[in-house]
Order: structure tokens, then C-alpha cells, then sequence
């Protein structure tokens, strides 16, 4: 079984000989213990002249840090245009070995840049018998202690604590993840991570000590080795096994959903230092650990990433204080708090206060979402949990002995750490306000892996919400890392008829095969992937997992028409039959089957499966087509909007299909959305590409039930999940990303960012700005796998002002609209410039990578 790859990367500047180097090292994922013995490389190359190209490069690889030789690996000057993917191809790497490597580039005119400064990175433990210890239980702190006879040259770290753990060496914790490892289908796999400890660990006594919290994976087992090499050479382990100790310490129970309650008069000072007496404490036993393939956790990890400072503070009865943060998130609070030995301070915490401003907390379900914290009393304490997090923007306080203060909480905003890379701002300020909205409802639901909502007892990776949501992830952050991972989830919970479930890791809520339109989360996040990194890699990895998908959904066929249907479209205030989304669905995980197999160069397949596609689309057609009508099913804007973003419609129809979703929307619906999750995410960019740019603007700006103004002006900081203000129990969570979708549409119509046809990874770029009603100016960038890319147009007195960047090497086309003038000037740098072509309503322009200032003003 093929395990994903790491991708390390540089920004490699200068080619210029008068040009400064510059550069920085992003690695994509953990460069301290990698699981492939294969990784690839990629860096970014910055050249002083626009539209240059890389012709070749050479890579070194080294145990030397200064990389002076390339003795692992000197790979020549290679003749080739990639800097992204670059496999490795030097000696094979060690288990646990560090390396080091540079690179160097030629450009067009065949001038090498400098060499990089040298990067590292280290491997893992590639082999199962590469462990030494033992999964061991006890209770839910673990120690044990250890003499080194000389000083430590290197120590590194490999460690997996299920549910979650926290590791501590010598008094001190170990990195600064929280809540980890991820989430997985533990009985396929489990992540382990790695650090570099050797600054934390000395010559003579040591002390380890592991401290375990219930997690997803309802136990606490902890597997752990740490290998050190001494000044003198000598080599050194310490795994977990039956000379541990254990005991149940100041963390009385945790759990993801209800809270943790500590109790710091069980407190041991010193517990996790040596010398401390565990006479105490019992035997640490071997436990039955999860089955799964141990594998690097080569994602970013789930961090503390900020504070949140409470804007108000209310008493709304005696002894209860309510906090409102300003903001909802998800994360914990941090309590400040001086009292008696045995005080117990309770904090709630709840997204909505009833109108006599308490607490709450009926929409989340049964979950407690409660912490509790018994003082060991004496000088100030502070608290914070460790395994378990909330969603939430009020905080309920009770038992605080005295008045708290508004500093006396902090919130703490927790998520996975995925780099934000993106960026969007336009003139109409109800644009920003969605925008942060979407912002806040993907990080909050950024744990591990993409959760529908982080407060009630849900917190799934429901499969529908994350594919409607993943472009716009990508657009704002770095997602491949994540999204990787994810992907190999899905198949490790693939079924062997196919079918995945409805959730990934599969949870409570996955019953049978996942509905068409939640299981389709397998092939469009991979597509999205391969469009937005141009990961070949990644489609070879699982284009079997992806056939295997589709075929199954084929064989619950009937007809031509997929009759399976769970949830059909979700949220819609109005109803599309549920077996037209599915086929929709069927439809285009046969179609992106389609288009793999023609990437991987299997031309029978990609045949094979555009036949299908052809099948399904006459029979939907037959099937759902009201000719008297001119519409789909039974009319409404989603059973309109699947067929005709899909491409499903044929083409004499297509129109009438069109036209009656544009008089729907203006004239039934007075221009407001009655889609739901899955007929948002294809309307907006539908309507802006083939009815009207202003339809799809109008939509996007309402203010009155249903649409996204309608949230803001009821007190949104996240986006809902559903389009009413409810707030009785049930399905009513008030941060859940599934309709953030929009965001994607600001970059790739309002500030006008897309992709050439096969310009996968940003290869190929289009700019086509989106200038409609009284937008006066937007702008989109973010970073891709070849560098900056962005779009920046504002209205002049005379015309309009456009500024681009485009990623080194890419091949560009930029389309400055006219904006119906019929005789204009257009300037590039202050200089007048002719267009490469031009058409009755735009001029365009074919550019290579640099940065491009055009102005387009009526002679």
C-alpha cells in the first residue's frame, strides 16, 4: 500500500547577477520524521524579469549540514521545467536519520541561480520493526526515569498517545501540539509524531513522563520510544514497556464532548522530573493497542493558535457570570482564579443566551460542553484543559469564589494549524463581513480532519461538508498536507464493495454506505487537490479507490438513474427530488474517473468511464426533463443549477434550462437563494459565468431571509447551519462551514482567479476580473505551489485599474473587460500596450510570470 508523500519546499530566489538571494523554508508538513522512503522536493524560484522560465536544476542531499558534497544524493543538473513534485532519487534513506538538502536552478538564458541555503529533514520509523516498545496502559499519567553517562549529542522522539497525549521530559513539555495525534480509523492506522529533544535531556538522571486523555479513541494507551546518541558515541533507547510506572492523576475524567474536570489537589509536583518517589504508583501494564499501521502524522497539527479577550461580562443571576467573547470559535478558555483548598469553579460554555442573557446550550444536543476545576488553594491558579475543546462565543461561569473580572477568562482559539495563504477585500462591506465568517467557520472545523460543527455531540468529518467547502479552504489556506491526510482516511474506511461511509474516520452517525452526494467527497477532493497542487502522486494513489467508488455506485443503478438517496439536498428551503442529486452525483465521480485515468495515461478506462458518463446523462435527461416546462425535476434552483454546471443538459435544451432559473430566481424567488448545500456551492459561479454577473451579485449582497446578510444582520460571527435564526434543540448549530462555499467565488470571479484548461497547479492562469453593479474594487490573492498569484481591480474615473501577479513560469491570460466603452487606451507600466487578441466585450492579454499593472481609460 502506497503511503502519501512529504513535499519539502523552498523559496529560491535570484538569477539576476546584480539580484539579492532570497528565501524561506515552508515545509508542507512535519520535516522531523517523514514516513517515506521517497520524498519530494519543491521550491519556488524568484527571478528580477518577468516571464522567465526554469530550464533545469540540480538538488543536493547530505547527513552534512552545509550540504557541501551531496554524498546522499547529487542529482546532476537535470534538464526540466518542474519545481514542484521532484522525486527523490539518491541512496535509500535510514529509519530515524537526519538530512540535509539545497537546490539551484537555470533559467531561460541558461544562468544558474546560487544554491539555496540547505534545508533538513528527518525520517521516521519506516518499518514496524523499527519499534522497540510496547503500547502500555495504567492510568492516565505515565513515567519513568533513565541515566545518560555522557552528554547528548541528538535525541529524537517518536510517540503515539491514543486518545490524545501529552509528553513531558525533564520537567517540560514536549512541542506545543495540542489534542494530538489526529483523529484516524485507528484499526487501519495511527499517526505517531517526532521531535527533537536532545536541548531537553542532560547527562545523569532523566525523566519522562506521558500524561493520556480519552479522545476519539474512548481508551488511554501510550507507545513511545525515544533514541539518543551520546557525545561518547554511544547509543541509547528508552521505550515504553512494563517498567514504567502509572497512576491517575489531577485530570478526574475528559471527554471530547462533555468537558474535563481536574482537580489540582491530586497534583504530584515533580511527577515528571527524576527523583521523584513513584513508590506509589503501580506497574505500568502492555496493553492491546489499536491494529492500525503506526505512520507519521505528516499534517499540521492542532495548536493553540490565539486569544480571544471577552468584550463584556454579565451577572444575569446571583453567583452565575456570562462572558461574552465577541466571537465564535472553537478552543477553551483559560481561568485565572484565587480561592479555598476544594473550591470548584464550573465553566459552561454555549453559542446563544436566552434573552434574560443566560447561558444556552439546548442546540447542543447532549453534549456538556462543561469544564470544572477544584482549586488546590493558597496563590492564584491557573487553568486551562488539556483534552477536550468547545464551540463557542459565551462562557457561563459558576462556583468562583468572589466577583471575577473580565480578565479573569481567555479564550483560546484551537484548530489545525494550516497556514492561512490567501486573502480577499472588496469595496461593499458586506462582502468582508461573509468573508470572515466563512474565515472563522473553517478554522473552527479545522480538527484533525473537517468536522461539520465543533460544539454539539456531532463533530463528524461528514463527507458533503467537507468537499463543498474544500475549494474555499484552499483558497485561504495551505490545505495539501491536511486534505492528503484525509483522503488516505477515506480509504483506509473504504469498504470492499466500494462504498465509504458517510463519515470519515467512520462515526456514530455512518450508517451503511454513505449517500452519492457524501461519498463523491473521495473523488472531488481528489480532483480539487490535483487542480490546485497538480499532484500526480496523489491522483496514482487512489484513482483504484475512486473507480472503485464510482463502479459501486453503478451497481445501486437502475436504469441509468441512481435511486439511492439518504439526505439529498441538505438545508434547501425548497425541495429537489433526492435521486436527481444523486445521479448528479454518480454522474461526476464517473466523470473525474474519467479524467484521472486520462492523467495516468489509461486510455481505455478514461474511455470506458466517459461512456458512462454519456449513459447516465441521456438517462437523466429522460428521466427528470419537463419538456412543457423547460425545467428539471420540479423546478427548483438546484435541480436546474446540478445539470447545467455539470454540463449534463443537452445543448438545445440548456437554454430553456437556464433561462427558467434565472426567472425563477428574479421573478418566484425575488432574486433570494432556495438551495441548499449542495445547489449553493455551484450557483454562484454558475450564474456568473453563464446568466449574468449581476444576478449572481445581487444574491450574494441580500440582506433578507434566506441568504448570508440575513445571518449578519442576526449577530453571525460564523456562518449557521441552517438559513433561518433557529434556536430550539435538534439540527441548529450556529458555526458550520458547509455554506462557505461563497468564498470560493470571491476569488475566482469577483477578483477574476482561475486556471487555464490543463493548468493544473497553477501552470496556466486566467484573470478575468468580475466589474458588476456598484462594486467599486476587490481583491484575490493567495499563495499556490508556484508562488503568489493575485488580482486587484478598482473603478477609475475614466475606466479601470487591474494589477496582477503571476506565479514564476506560469503562462498567463488576462482579460481586462471594456466595461462597454467603444474606444479606449490601455497602458501596462505607464506604457501603452496592445492586446494579443480582443473580442466585442474584453481585451486579452497572454503574459508569463511577473507582476503586470494594467489601466484601461475611454479615449
Amino acid at each position: 500500500m502506497r503511503t502519501p508523500v512529504l513535499i519539502l519546499s523552498f523559496v529560491l530566489a535570484a538569477v539576476a547577477q546584480d539580484a539579492p538571494v532570497s528565501l524561506r523554508v515552508e515545509y508542507l508538513s512535519n520535516p522531523a520524521g517523514i514516513d517515506t522512503p521517497k520524498p519530494r522536493f519543491y521550491w519556488v524560484p524568484v527571478h528580477s524579469e518577468p516571464g522567465q522560465k526554469q530550464t533545469a536544476y540540480q538538488i543536493l542531499v547530505s547527513k552534512d549540514p552545509s550540504v557541501a558534497s551531496g554524498d546522499v544524493w547529487d542529482g546532476g543538473k537535470t534538464n526540466s521545467p518542474a519545481f514542484v513534485h521532484v522525486g527523490y532519487g539518491g541512496k535509500a534513506l535510514e529509519s530515524g536519520a537526519v538530512y540535509f538538502w539545497k537546490v539551484r536552478f537555470w533559467d531561460a538564458a541558461g544562468r544558474p541561480s546560487p544554491y539555496s541555503a540547505p534545508a533538513r529533514f528527518g525520517v521516521g520509523l519506516l518499518h514496524r520493526s523499527d519499534w522497540k516498545g510496547k503500547w502500555i496502559a495504567g492510568g492516565n499519567q505515565l513515567r519513568t526515569e533513565f541515566d545518560l553517562v555522557s552528554a547528548v549529542k541528538s535525541a529524537r522522539v517518536y510517540i503515539s498517545g491514543l486518545g490524545y497525549y501529552e509528553l513531558r521530559i525533564n520537567g517540560h513539555r514536549v512541542g506545543n501540539h495540542v489534542l494530538d495525534p489526529a483523529w484516524t480509523p485507528y484499526d487501519k492506522r495511527v499517526f505517531y509524531e517526532t521531535y527533537d529533544v536532545g536541548p531537553m535531556l542532560k547527562q545523569g538522571r532523566n525523566a519522562v513522563g506521558i500524561v493520556l486523555g480519552e479522545g476519539w479513541y474512548k481508551n488511554r494507551h501510550a507507545l513511545m520510544q525515544l533514541n539518543v546518541e551520546l557525545a561518547n558515541g554511544q547509543k541509547f533507547e528508552v521505550v515504553t514497556d512494563t517498567t514504567w510506572k502509572s497512576a491517575q492523576g489531577p485530570i478526574v475524567s475528559d471527554s471530547v464532548y462533555h468537558g474535563e474536570s481536574y482537580d489540582a489537589r491530586r497534583e504530584t509536583p515533580g511527577w515528571d522530573q527524576p527523583g521523584f518517589n513513584d513508590s506509589a504508583w503501580t506497574a505500568a501494564a502492555v496493553a492491546d493497542g489499536p491494529n492500525g499501521e503506526l505512520s507519521a502524522q505528516m499534517m499540521p497539527p492542532i495548536r493553540v493558535t490565539a486569544e480571544i479577550f471577552p468584550l463584556k461580562l454579565t451577572q444575569p443571576k446571583p453567583g452565575v457570570f456570562v462572558y461574552d467573547m465577541g466571537q465564535n470559535f472553537a478552543g477553551w478558555v483559560r481561568l485565572r482564579v484565587k480561592g479555598p483548598t476544594g473550591t470548584t469553579v464550573k465553566i459552561r460554555h454555549g453559542e446563544l443566551v436566552f434573552d434574560d442573557g443566560t447561558l444556552n446550550v439546548e442546540n447542543l444536543r447532549s453534549a456538556k460542553a462543561t469544564d470544572t476545576y477544584t482549586l488546590r488553594g493558597g496563590a492564584e491558579e491557573i487553568y486551562e484543559p488539556r483534552f477536550t475543546y468547545h464551540g463557542f462565543r459565551y462562557v457561563e461561569l459558576t462556583g468562583f469564589p468572589g466577583v471575577p473580572k473580565l480578565d479573569t477568562l481567555v479564550g483560546r482559539v484551537v484548530h489545525s494549524d494550516v497556514k492561512p495563504i490567501g486573502g480577499f477585500s472588496a469595496s461593499k462591506e458586506i462582502l468582508n463581513r461573509i468573508q470572515r465568517i466563512v474565515y472563522w467557520g473553517l478554522i473552527s472545523n479545522l480538527h484533525s480532519i473537517p468536522t461539520d460543527c465543533d460544539q454539539r455531540d456531532e463533530r463528524m468529518g461528514w463527507m458533503a461538508d467537507a468537499h463543498l467547502t474544500s475549494e474555499a479552504a484552499m483558497y485561504n489556506f495551505d490545505m495539501a498536507a491536511f486534505y492528503s491526510m484525509w483522503l488516505r482516511s477515506m480509504r483506509d474506511s473504504q469498504d470492499a464493495d466500494g462504498s465509504v461511509p458517510d463519515t470519515t474516520p467512520r462515526g456514530a452517525f455512518a450508517n451503511g454506505p454513505a449517500d452519492p452526494a457524501w461519498g463523491s467527497a473521495y473523488p472531488l477532493i481528489l480532483w480539487y487537490m490535483w487542480e490546485q497542487y497538480g499532484d500526480r502522486g496523489l491522483v496514482e494513489q487512489h484513482f483504484e479507490g475512486i473507480r472503485a467508488w464510482a463502479d459501486f455506485l453503478t451497481s445501486k443503478s437502475e436504469g441509468g438513474i441512481l435511486n439511492f438517496v439518504k439526505f439529498g439536498d441538505w438545508v434547501a428551503t425548497e425541495k429537489t427530488p433526492g435521486n436527481l442529486v444523486s445521479t448528479a452525483y454518480w454522474y461526476w465521480s464517473a466523470d473525474i474517473v474519467a479524467k484521472t485515468a486520462a492523467i495516468l495515461g489509461r486510455p481505455a478506462e478514461a474511455e470506458k468511464y466517459r461512456k458512462l458518463c454519456e449513459e447516465i446523462k441521456t438517462a437523466f435527461h429522460r428521466k427528470f426533463w419537463n419538456n412543457e416546462m423547460g425545467y428539471y425535476g420540479t423546478g427548483t434552483q438546484t435541480a436546474q443549477v446540478l445539470p447545467l454546471y455539470l454540463g449534463m443538459a443537452p445543448p438545445e435544451e440548456a437554454g430553456r434550462a437556464r433561462g427558467w432559473l434565472r426567472d425563477k430566481i428574479v421573478y418566484t424567488d425575488n432574486t433570494h437563494l432556495t438551495t441548499g448545500i449542495h445547489g449553493t456551492k455551484y450557483l454562484f459561479p454558475y450564474l456568473s459565468r453563464n446568466v449574468g454577473a449581476d444576478l449572481a451579485y445581487d444574491l450574494a449582497v441580500q440582506t433578507t431571509y434566506p441568504s448570508y446578510g440575513y445571518m449578519l444582520d442576526n449577530g453571525a460571527t460564523t456562518l449557521w447551519e441552517l438559513w433561518q435564526n433557529k434556536t430550539g434543540p435538534s439540527m441548529n448549530s450556529h458555526n458550520h462551514p458547509t455554506l462557505g462555499s461563497i468564498s470560493g467565488w470571491f476569488y475566482t470571479e469577483l477578483a477574476g482567479i482561475s486556471m487555464l484548461e490543463n493548468g493544473n497547479g497553477y501552470a496556466g492562469v486566467r484573470i478575468r476580473p468580475m466589474v458588476t453593479r456598484d462594486l467599486q474594487y476587490a481583491t484575490g490573492q493567495f499563495e499556490t505551489v508556484r508562488g503568489m498569484v493575485m488580482s486587484s481591480w478598482q473603478r477609475t474615473p475614466r475606466g479601470l485599474k487591474l494589477d496582477v501577479t503571476i506565479p514564476f513560469g506560469s503562462d498567463a491570460e488576462i482579460i481586462l473587460p471594456k466595461l462597454g466603452l467603444s474606444a479606449v487606451e490601455i497602458t501596462e507600466g505607464g506604457k501603452s500596450v496592445h492586446p494579443s487578441a480582443e473580442n466585442a466585450g474584453a481585451a486579452i492579454f497572454k503574459v508569463g510570470g511577473g507582476s503586470y499593472s494594467y489601466e484601461l481609460q475611454s479615449r
